[in-house]
């Protein structure tokens, strides 16, 4: 089995230089090529228990997400991974479903596997003592605690929705949301649509369809819309959901109601989603920077294990993307 100072050797460079890549240290990108290369040539593996005896540190963070069949969470954690990968981390992932029993359950299994760091996105404050001193990095949650947050910009997001169905055409505007009532940076999305809407002077409505998804199946969302359509027209033209999946869900519940999407109706989602993660965009959509969020949240938080400081707050930028459910011809 070969060693580390195998790879030193093999790559030209002293084992300092080899450690150093191994956990993460900033070194020349030549002789990090070379180290990278001699790895892969000699097969050599990590030993993470010989490695967290002798640094005090296991070189494992847990990722505690609420669904990992949600495209947005897999498309984050998929990144996160990859980032932690190339520090020489192991990702411990969980998912809780949105519930606060889980996160505590979680958050205590983290500490007593004496995980290195912690990157969350449901948990509360009350939640978050539980983690104790290890360091944590939220995503779309910006807590009291001075806990860094990392987002893309959620009130952006939503006055650039309401502006594009404006510009569109669009005279009477919806918002749906569906999701934690927790708060959060997301619930920010709802605020800068409302605010557009009211910039523009454009008749508006919000439902709130409950925390999860079992609001749509008794019917809260088709009623609602069931109820605004009288003799095959629909009362609004312009519609934004909190999410892309919500989105998905409303352009067949809109269908099953012989309303015709973008020609009667205009639909934009909110995260970016796209057919097999490269394919077309599924809706028209809010698009969120999700591999630049999770690569910000894993260098923050690796700032924060090495006892560096960090921002408290990481906002990035989101943008409109064309997904065929607005029409092309506007303005």
């Amino acid at each position: 089995m070969a060693t580390i100072k195998d790879v030193a050797s093999d790559a030209g460079v002293a084992v300092g230089t080899v450690s150093k890549v191994l956990n993460g240290h900033y070194v020349s990108p030549e002789n990090k090529r070379k180290v990278e290369e001699s790895i892969e040539r000699l097969g050599y593996q990590m030993n993470y228990y010989a490695r967290g005896l002798k640094t005090s540190y296991t070189y494992t963070v847990a990722v505690i997400i609420p669904d990992i069949l949600n495209p947005f969470f897999a498309r984050l954690v998929c990144a996160a991974e990859q980032e932690l990968y190339k520090s020489g981390y192991r990702m411990f992932l969980c998912q809780s479903q949105s519930d606060p029993e889980k996160d505590s359950y979680y958050l205590r299994l983290a500490r007593q596997n004496k995980v290195d760091g912690i990157m969350g996105i449901t948990f509360n404050e009350t939640e978050l003592s539980l983690a104790g001193d290890i360091p944590v990095v939220m995503i779309d949650r910006h807590l009291q605690h001075k806990v860094c947050c990392v987002s893309s910009d959620n009130f952006h997001g939503g006055e650039l929705a309401a502006k594009r169905l404006i510009d569109g055409g669009c005279q009477k505007l919806l918002f749906i949301r569906s999701g934690s009532h927790l708060s959060s940076e997301t619930l920010k999305r709802g605020e800068g649509f409302a605010s557009m809407c009211r910039e523009k002077k454009t008749a508006y409505e919000m439902l709130d369809s409950g925390d999860d998804t079992g609001a749509i199946d008794d019917g809260t969302i088709r009623n609602y819309l069931k109820e605004r359509i009288i003799d095959g027209k629909a009362s609004f033209d312009g519609i934004y959901t909190s999410t892309d999946n919500l989105a998905l869900i409303v352009l067949d519940l809109l269908s099953h109601l012989h309303i015709r999407v973008p020609e009667d109706v205009q639909l934009i989602g909110h995260d970016g989603l796209r057919q097999m993660n490269r394919g077309p965009y599924l809706v028209s959509s809010i698009a969120q920077p999700i591999e630049e969020m999770a690569r910000a949240a894993v260098n923050n938080l690796l700032k924060l294990i090495r006892k560096e400081p960090a921002r408290e707050m990481t906002m990035l930028p989101v943008e409109f993307v064309e997904g065929g459910t607005t029409r092309k011809n506007y303005g």
